[in-house]
């Protein structure tokens, strides 16, 4: 965990927020039992958090993930750039997100509570309206993307396109994926007033973990391109 990664994109920071419903006011408050991670589906949150952050050796550090837990309207979040000591396993996951919720909650805080992971008030549009406001010096808006089953085109093509005034690799992008669930009506007109755009990453129904992966790739690839163009010739 600790070898070093690869500097930052020169694009900037990359947020994902993956928007959770009907989780159990006990998951919410850290009350879950680590040795029943499918009760409450806290294994499918430990997953994405694996997907979003972890490398093969390493972490990626430009990277942050919102765990919008919409019915108690709170994120949790883990930031790559602060993650020490962490594992990509499901129970090392789930027990820092336990340990940052219970002590929001009475729980005694531990040296370890901290480890990348922060608990933040507000659900869906109070992330979107601050993450908007981050951006890079100098940058246009930070583009939204909304991973949809029903996308008005793959998640390459937009990147490669660009679209809406964006270069291809726009700085910081915010991915937004749903849940099992997909998202509500409400969530979706939020999106849409947010100017966000809809791409897919298959032309299958995938799981979030599984789409946060072909995301960081798509995206990887389109910033690559970027920074190869931009690069002098010998």
């Amino acid at each position: 965990f600790e070898r070093a990664s690869p500097a930052p994109f020169a694009s900037g920071p990359r947020d994902l927020i993956v928007v959770c419903h009907r989780t159990p006011d006990k998951v919410a408050q850290g009350r879950f039992r680590l040795d029943n991670l499918p009760d409450g589906r806290v294994d499918l949150l430990a997953r994405c958090a694996s997907a979003a952050i972890f490398t093969s050796h390493g972490v990626r550090r430009e990277t942050r993930l919102w765990l919008a837990l919409q019915d108690q309207s709170v994120c949790l979040c883990l930031d790559g750039s602060t993650a020490r000591g962490m594992h990509p396993d499901e129970r090392t996951l789930a027990a820092a997100m336990k340990r940052t919720l219970a002590v929001e909650h009475g729980a005694t805080s531990r040296a370890d509570t901290a480890n990348g992971w922060s608990y933040h008030a507000g659900g869906l549009e109070q992330r979107l309206r601050e993450l908007r406001q981050q951006r890079p010096v100098s940058r246009g808006p930070r583009p939204i993307l909304q991973l949809h089953e029903d996308g008005e085109a793959t998640l390459q093509e937009l990147l490669a396109a660009g679209g809406g005034g964006q270069p291809a690799a726009s700085p910081g992008a915010v991915l937004v994926l749903g849940d099992q669930l997909g998202f509500t009506s409400g969530e979706e007109a939020l999106l849409a007033s947010a100017g966000a755009r809809r791409a897919t990453v298959s032309p299958r129904g995938l799981l979030t973990s599984h789409c946060i992966v072909l995301a960081h790739h798509a995206l990887d690839e389109a910033e690559a391109r970027v920074g190869l163009a931009a690069s002098p010739v010998e």
